[in-house]
């Protein structure tokens, strides 16, 4: 295969998209502080980017998953059968760990008579039957999709835990991965493709079907997996990097704060989207984008985004539900708790149910080559 990719054996991680990716967690968790501590306000939008990093992380999540299937498609293909187990064990035991601890923290909000919407996800004051159904349905993470905000039918999205949403995507495209390189490896002219998937998120934001552009986003990634090689050795003038980085940061900006409705959104949208891949594609490049990302920092604050990014929000509605019990009621001071909280939190998540997942996950190896870049 001409553009498949040529990662060397021993380059087990891609350190910038590890920093790109911790990045992301960090502004998500900026964005759920602003909406639901309002440090600086209730009137006006969020200019947090959270939808952003999201795509970000499914634009990651193409790229790093593809990577070692497409190198060894030449060479004798790749063990799917030793990858699947890997990979539902790998994102299915933090994730449910997360909700499972998420339940009885809602639980303690709607007791604590908090109407955010972790803690009204259950309707405990409904009948058993029914908080069971609610329970039950917090663990689905097939069939209960979003776009977090609403379901497929329109209904307000229910999450005792709300960042799960995205992770519905991430299992299916971990699930349908096989489906997304065999498609992928076959496209001729990638940059076609590229232009073909933006008129299709187009379509999407304009029809209101998202789960279209979502997917997309994973796929878009597995493209830009198969001209990794070709990206990484790509150096980027420093005028050249801040043009494209302020230029993209600008559009993600503008989503947030324009809404001219039909068409002209859907195109912002579109534009959103597609700044987004260009921020991962400056990360990939060489340039100071990737090696500020590559700080041992920023690769530490990957490491453990997983974690941060599914129990930030546990985090931030238990302390908006109990500080001011205890007299801060000060929303600055509140989300100024909040991110040294979520990061041990996290760290120690990460510790207790990520570690042991990943050695988990690991153990169910085969004989044939690892997913290991993620």
């Amino acid at each position: 295969m001409k553009e498949g990719v040529t990662m060397p054996a021993h380059e087990k991680r891609v350190l910038s998209l590890d920093g790109l990716r911790g990045l992301g967690a960090l502004t998500v968790f900026l964005y759920h502080v602003d909406i639901m501590v309002k440090p600086f306000g209730a009137g006006g939008p969020s200019l947090f980017p959270g939808t952003a990093s999201v795509m970000v992380f499914f634009i990651l999540s193409g790229i790093v998953l593809s990577l070692v299937p497409l190198k060894h498609m030449g060479n004798g293909g790749y063990d799917w059968l030793g990858y699947y187990p890997r990979r539902v064990v790998r994102l299915c035991v933090p994730l449910f760990a997360a909700i499972a601890l998420a339940l009885p923290a809602g639980y303690v909000a709607w007791r604590l008579g908090s109407t955010s919407r972790s803690a009204l996800a259950v309707a405990y004051d409904a009948g058993l039957p029914t908080a069971v159904h609610d329970i039950l349905m917090q663990f689905d993470v097939l069939f209960n999709v979003s776009n977090g905000l609403n379901d497929l039918f329109g209904a307000q999205l229910v999450r005792v835990d709300s960042p799960v949403w995205s992770m519905s995507w991430e299992l299916w495209f971990s699930l349908t991965l096989p489906l997304a390189i065999w498609c992928i490896s076959r496209i001729r002219r990638t940059g076609l493709a590229v232009v073909a998937a933006f008129i299709a998120v187009l379509v999407s934001y304009w029809t209101g079907y998202f789960p279209l552009r979502l997917c997309l986003m994973f796929w878009l990634g597995v493209m830009a997996a198969r001209q990794f090689d070709k990206i990484k050795a790509v150096k980027l003038s420093i005028q050249a990097e801040l043009a494209l980085l302020v230029a993209s940061v600008g559009v993600i900006e503008l989503s947030l704060v324009w809404h001219p409705g039909g068409v002209l959104e859907a195109l912002e949208s579109t534009a959103m989207n597609a700044a987004c891949l260009v921020v991962v594609v400056v990360a990939i490049a060489d340039g100071f984008t990737r090696r500020a990302l590559s700080a041992a920092p920023m690769v530490f604050l990957g490491k453990v985004s997983y974690s941060l990014y599914l129990t930030h929000a546990i985090v931030i509605g238990a302390l908006a539900a109990l500080l001011p019990r205890l007299g801060i009621v000060d929303p600055l001071a509140i989300a100024a708790v909040s991110l040294p909280a979520s990061m041990l939190v996290s760290v120690a998540f990460w510790r207790i149910i990520e570690v042991p997942s990943m050695n988990l996950s690991r153990s169910l190896a085969s004989s044939g080559p690892r997913d290991a870049v993620r």
